[in-house]
């Protein structure tokens, strides 16, 4: 359902991303299962190096996500409301989506959906969360310059 309202040119429901979540615990698309190319493009997409052997991205982008998983958790507990504007932002931008050209209220929403389906994940559906930067920002109302 979420890959086809993306490629309808909607934004998919948190709902929608959750009921994939079995898809990204074992193959094809697990963690551990991903191909070379896919590994290197999701470490284009959450701003890190491509240009490292597999093995070291794979394990890089482990680390990189169980990091953002964890700061999710905090966040989550904290509250978003907490967050200066800025934050706001750089919170968006860490997680893949560019703020540049989206309010602040719209920067909140997605952040929070973000944080809907990081908080339900498990540590072996964390290659979703990866997946996550595609699925959640591709139709995000304001991204699309």
């Amino acid at each position: 359902m979420a890959l086809s309202r993306i490629q309808r040119g909607t934004h998919p429901a948190i709902h929608d991303i959750l009921a994939l979540r079995e898809c990204f615990s074992n193959h094809p698309l697990g963690m551990n299962q991903l191909q070379a190319l896919h590994v290197k493009a999701l470490s284009r997409a959450m701003l890190l190096t491509s240009y490292l052997p597999p093995p070291l991205l794979r394990h890089r982008l482990k680390t990189h996500t169980t990091v953002i998983h964890q700061l999710d958790k905090a966040l989550a507990k904290l509250g978003i409301g907490q967050l200066t504007a800025q934050e706001v932002k750089s919170a968006c931008y860490l997680r893949g989506l560019n703020s540049t050209h989206i309010g602040e209220d719209r920067c909140r929403t997605w952040l929070g959906e973000w944080l809907q389906i990081s908080c339900s994940l498990k540590e072996a559906e964390l290659s979703l969360l990866l997946h996550n930067v595609v699925l959640l920002s591709t139709n995000y109302l304001g991204t699309r310059r």
